[in-house]
C-alpha cells in the first residue's frame, strides 16, 4: 500500500460543532495513508472533548509517524486542541 504525502480535510463539511468520539472515528476514516493531515477548522464553533481525545491523542498516538496539523482555529477551537494535546494552530 501507497501511502500519499498529504491531504487538507475542511472539518466543517457537516457540522460547525463536532463532540464526540464517533465524529472524530468517521472524520479520520482512512486518513492514515497520509503522512501529512492538515484540519482546516474554518467555521468549526466548538470542539467536544471526546472528539479532540480521539483525534490529537488517539489517532496521533495510534499513527505517530503522521504529522496533524490545525489550521483557521478559533480561540475556542484552539484552547481545545492545546488541552488534548494537539499541534499549535496557526
Amino acid at each position: 500500500m501507497g501511502e500519499f504525502a498529504k491531504t487538507r480535510v475542511l472539518v466543517k463539511l457537516l457540522e460547525r460543532d463536532y463532540v464526540s468520539r464517533s465524529e472524530a472515528k468517521r472524520l479520520l476514516l482512512n486518513l492514515e495513508k497520509f503522512a501529512e493531515i492538515e484540519l482546516d477548522m474554518r467555521g468549526v464553533r466548538q470542539l467536544g472533548q471526546g472528539f479532540a481525545d480521539e483525534v490529537f491523542r488517539v489517532f496521533a498516538s495510534k499513527y505517530p509517524a503522521i504529522r496533524l496539523r490545525v489550521l483557521n482555529a478559533n480561540a475556542n477551537v484552539a484552547a481545545i486542541v492545546r488541552h488534548a494535546g494537539g499541534p499549535k494552530p496557526t
